[in-house]
């Protein structure tokens, strides 16, 4: 670990004059007390000595590898010819308060010392695989700072306990243990929720939106989801340089305590890698997801069913949000979001009325629509199941009727996906078939006469050729009905006892559907 040189003298507290190049910021492993005639000196060392040690080893040839952290003396009696326009020289960093030479080395020492056994500290957290909350505990005396680390539905997961959260939004969730609506609202107003997404860089905000202080903050994602999100007030230490490279440091072990929790296929990130390697086919073989399926607690074969959800404005949805609520009203399920969907697998597929009741509720104000896909019997076919919800989705918002629907299922759409990619890959094979022609003819026969004759064939197709009901469905008298039949089988000069001939005209009413809005 290598400590900038704005952190010391950050941590210091001490101002002082040197001549950087613009954006550097040397690094150091540690610090020595400078013994004049040492050579080589090492880049990675800082150097504690007087300004007149520093400057008798300095020589027209030095090209700024070794670095000096001088006591102040009398500046004005010092003279080089690489003095630079601000009067130190490179490599040179000299401080303005009075301080004695080893005063000064004992303070720097002490931040080396400081810095260090934090860091060795939470390597012994994450090597002992403590909660999340170790790591922010041993933070408090570093920052100063309040932390906070939600998880991707808003829930607070940690904190620094013995800091007091200085704004209202903080205070609420640490009272509450997740953001209330009011909190959710002011975020999706200003789009908050979806800068938690797009955004994973560390980010410094002074929007003021939350507290009186900046901010930072971090998103990790997983699978494509927003799954914690680390957040700093900074309402001890101002949001400087030194304080982000802290914060900095903090993230690495956040970061290698997330990756060592996806890796425990017993825990809940790691149900949901699982789920993420079946879906993306790199779970390797059949066994070994049985094998994880079971360290998870998923059952691997049963009656299982999934939802995926889709949202009108998914920018600005609190996606995490609402599946948690998804997986409070559907307790033998898995609830994840992934790729700005939110999927749930349901254990118990034979209740879908139900299911989509609650899952309404869940979503309420969401503005979503469900893709529904057919029952399966084994997590190692969820692949093929999110394929079918997914076209279920595709094809509903490209038929009129589907539009209105918030939940759509596959077996009511699998006809139309089977036109859809037939359509897709060969259309010009279509041409001059019944398949294409016996639509445009019968619109053309309907202009010109103004009648019904090709909504009147086709519910006598899609209700097994019983003119009576058609007759019914229309208002229409039964032999009305027969009259436009033999008009359109003449029109189109095909049998309709014929089964393959009904088969291609229900097809090509299929196919007409798309081109309808």
């Amino acid at each position: 670990m290598k400590i900038s040189l704005k952190l010391i003298l950050d941590e210091l507290g001490l101002a002082a004059d040197m001549h950087l190049p613009d954006g550097a910021n040397p690094k150091f492993k540690s610090v020595e007390l400078y013994v004049a005639g040492e050579s080589p000196l090492d880049p990675d060392v800082l150097y504690i000595c007087t300004l007149t040690e520093a400057a008798a080893n300095t020589d027209t040839n030095r090209c700024g590898e070794e670095w000096f952290l001088c006591a102040r003396e009398q500046i004005e009696n010092y003279s080089n010819e690489n003095v630079k326009d601000n009067g130190v020289a490179a490599g040179i960093i000299v401080v303005r308060d009075e301080i004695g030479m080893r005063d000064l080395f004992n303070r720097v020492q002490r931040v080396f010392v400081k810095i260090t056994q934090w860091i060795v500290a939470m390597e012994r957290s994450i090597s002992k695989r403590d909660a999340l909350q170790e790591l922010l505990d041993l933070s408090e005396l570093i920052f100063g700072n309040f932390i906070a680390v939600q998880d991707g539905t808003f829930k607070l997961v940690a904190h620094t306990k013995n800091i007091e959260p200085p704004g209202d939004v903080m205070q609420r969730i640490v009272r509450l243990g997740y953001h209330p609506p009011e909190t959710m609202t002011l975020f999706q107003k200003h789009r908050k929720i979806e800068d938690f997404k797009t955004r994973t860089d560390v980010i410094v905000s002074c929007d003021r939106l939350t507290c009186d202080h900046d901010i930072v903050r971090k998103t990790f994602r997983l699978g494509g989801s927003m799954h914690i999100i680390v957040v700093m007030e900074c309402n001890e230490k101002a949001a400087n340089d030194a304080v982000v490279e802290l914060f900095g440091v903090l993230l690495e072990y956040i970061e290698m305590y997330l990756k060592l929790e996806v890796a425990q296929t017993g825990g809940t990130v790691g149900g949901k890698s699982l789920l993420f390697d079946i879906l993306d086919k790199s779970a390797g073989s059949r066994e070994e997801a049985r094998i994880r399926a079971t360290y998870c607690g998923y059952p691997f074969e049963g009656d299982f069913r999934l939802y995926v959800f889709s949202f009108d404005d998914e920018s600005n949805v609190a996606v995490e949000q609402h599946t948690q609520l998804l997986l409070e009203m559907h307790p033998n399920s898995v609830t994840f979001s992934r790729d700005r969907k939110v999927f749930m697998i349901d254990f118990q597929s034979d209740d879908i009325d139900s299911a989509c009741k609650s899952s309404e509720k869940a979503m309420a104000g969401a503005g979503f629509k469900c893709g529904i896909s057919n029952s399966f019997n084994c997590l190692w076919a969820l692949p093929v199941a999110y394929e079918q919800a997914v076209a279920a989705l595709d094809i509903s918002s490209r038929l009129r009727f589907g539009k209105a629907k918030c939940f759509h299922y596959y077996s009511d759409y699998l006809v139309y996906h089977v036109v859809s990619a037939s359509l897709c890959t060969a259309q010009g094979a279509f041409e001059n078939s019944l398949l294409s022609r016996s639509v445009a003819l019968l619109n053309e026969y309907d202009r010109q006469q103004n009648t019904e004759t090709m909504t009147i064939l086709r519910l006598f197709l899609e209700n097994e050729r019983r003119a009576t009901t058609v007759a019914s469905i229309m208002h229409l008298h039964r032999n009305t009905v027969l009259y436009h039949i033999q008009k359109a089988s003449d029109l189109l000069r095909v049998s309709l006892d014929d089964s393959e001939t009904r088969l291609q005209l229900l097809l090509a009413f299929k196919a007409h559907d798309f081109n309808t809005k």
